[in-house]
């Protein structure tokens, strides 16, 4: 298959049916994600947050998503979530990723707009696809903290649409980073307003932690993208942490990091079989 833009694989969903978007950290994860999606010949998305790819020496992490996106069996996008400057949008697209998130939920209305407009305008132009957010998730992702969740208004995410030109749009429906303390309590009539008044595909955060009928809803009122971070950072380190533990004394970093692999696919082929409702690629 070949590399490929957010805005190519969310165009490929039916009516109903949405991708997933997985959290990737280093050469292991990467692998694991690619895996887990070729085993059911499903796209997929590599995604890094901001955090991630900005520490010292992970641009190299970034140039590895790529590669290996480029030479997958399925089709893959590579994404750079929650960036919340254009520089680092930037950056990514230089180093060749396919899409990026641009994220001013923290700012004032005509302030995220200008932002995310700005990043749009330059992404567009080489043809990467744009991601953005209105509303604010409550959480931690990737060590930043969100306290007070802000939820998007359905009305204003159809003028930020219109104004801006996005490709995707990220929502907040009482939905979080991390795990949830407690069961989420989702405002679905946000979500079904909000695809009423805009074409532009809708995206869940915070998947990990919600229930296989929370996500089914969400899916069937319209999101195309659902993003996947604590669920595999959990497969990899418990995977690694318990073979470990088996036998401290082999240190073994040849064949315990390939176990941890196999358990980051697993969980990316589960999540991709139920989200496969609607695709227009066939399962093996």
């Amino acid at each position: 298959m070949a590399l490929v833009t957010l805005k190519e694989l969310l165009g490929n969903i039916k009516d109903k049916g949405a991708v997933g978007a997985f959290s990737t950290y280093d050469l292991f994860t990467a692998q694991g994600i690619i895996a887990g999606a070729e085993k059911v010949n499903m796209p997929v998305i590599l995604m890094i947050g901001s955090g991630p790819l900005s520490k010292p020496g992970n641009f190299e992490v970034g140039r590895l998503m790529v590669k290996l996106a480029q030479e997958a069996k399925v089709p893959a996008a590579v994404f750079l979530d929650h960036s919340k400057s254009f520089e680092l949008c930037m950056k990514a697209i230089q180093l060749g990723f396919s899409s990026v998130m641009i994220d001013g939920s923290h700012l004032p209305f005509e302030e995220n707009v200008a932002l995310t407009k700005k990043v749009v305008e330059a992404a567009h132009a080489v043809g990467v696809s744009v991601e953005a957010e209105l509303g604010a998730l409550a959480g931690i992702e990737d060590g930043e903290s969100v306290a007070n969740a802000k939820v998007t208004d359905p009305k204003d995410a159809a003028k930020f649409v219109e104004l801006t030109n996005v490709d995707a749009m990220a929502l907040s429906i009482g939905n979080a980073h991390g795990l949830y303390k407690g069961v989420p309590n989702l405002h679905y009539d946000v979500l079904e307003e909000t695809a009423k008044l805009i074409d532009t595909p809708l995206v869940l955060h915070g998947g990990t932690g919600l229930s296989k009928e929370q996500f089914a809803k969400c899916i069937d009122l319209g999101v195309k993208k659902v993003n996947i971070g604590t669920e595999i950072k959990r497969s990899f380190m418990d995977t690694f942490t318990n073979l470990h533990l088996q036998d401290k004394e082999a240190y073994d970093f040849v064949n315990i990091p390939q176990k941890a692999k196999e358990a980051v696919a697993n969980t990316v082929e589960q999540n991709l079989r139920f989200f496969a409702e609607g695709w227009k690629f066939e399962l093996k």
